[in-house]
């Protein structure tokens, strides 16, 4: 039996960019700099600038992904032979991905690294569509879901503040039907906000364990040409 699961609610691209090889394009970022408010807004731009035309994707310097907050999330659901009917998330299976596994360019960083992750915020939906049995049944649907606290204590998410892009969001990408992936026919994201943040990696001492510093701002960085608080989580 066809069937087709529509998605809709807040939706995120979250994009982490490895900065280092844009020294190769003639932007240089010492590690060990103390930035200024007014250098960080025009290095954003400048970052910005890049993610908007490709040019980090090209150098193989990123990862993304995209997820949608589950209390905002509506699912409905088009199965032949049955008529259209509304769903909850309840009504489905989540299944715990780890976190850490879908950040491999974080996983493989080294001291003295630098990375920008850059959200984008608003209104998004994902159409998927997959093959069941001739009975069809809604509870072998699996979503992805991203758990932190499955695999990490508070205190790992507290030094890493970049979990807080991900942590209890689902990821529509990764849906099976029992252990049948569903194809994303189509997804759309209309941006409403976007927003950036600066990382960079280096040693705590004395146990000497990796650690995303963030590089703070007074306010949070808004790439979409508006300049307000409002929180992008």
């Amino acid at each position: 039996m066809a069937f087709k699961l529509h998605i809709e609610g807040e939706g995120r691209k979250i994009g982490f960019y490895k900065l280092n090889r844009l020294e190769m394009e003639g932007v240089e970022i010492d590690a060990d700099t103390d930035f200024e408010e007014m250098d960080i807004k025009e290095l954003f731009e400048n970052i910005n600038a890049y993610i908007e035309s490709g040019e980090l994707d090209e150098l193989e310097s990123s990862q993304t992904l995209t997820v949608v907050d589950p209390e905002t999330a509506s699912l409905t659901l088009d199965a032949d032979g049955l008529e259209e009917v509304e769903i909850s998330l309840d009504d489905v299976m989540l299944e715990n991905l780890n976190v850490d596994k879908k950040l491999e360019l974080l996983e493989k960083s080294k001291i003295g690294d630098v990375f920008f992750v850059r959200s984008e915020v608003g209104e998004a939906y994902w159409d998927l569509a997959g093959e069941g049995e001739r009975t069809f049944s809604i509870q072998n649907v699996k979503l992805g879901y991203l758990d932190c606290s499955e695999s990490h204590d508070q205190y790992d998410l507290l030094r890493d503040s970049y979990y807080e892009y991900l942590c209890d969001l689902v990821v529509p990408e990764v849906a099976y039907y029992n252990d049948e992936k569903l194809e994303l026919e189509e997804h759309v994201l209309r941006t409403r906000q976007v927003f950036g943040d600066l990382y960079i990696v280096r040693q705590e001492l004395p146990g000497r364990e990796k650690i995303f510093q963030r590089v703070t701002l007074e306010e949070k960085m808004r790439l979409d040409g508006f300049d307000d608080t409002v929180e992008p989580l």
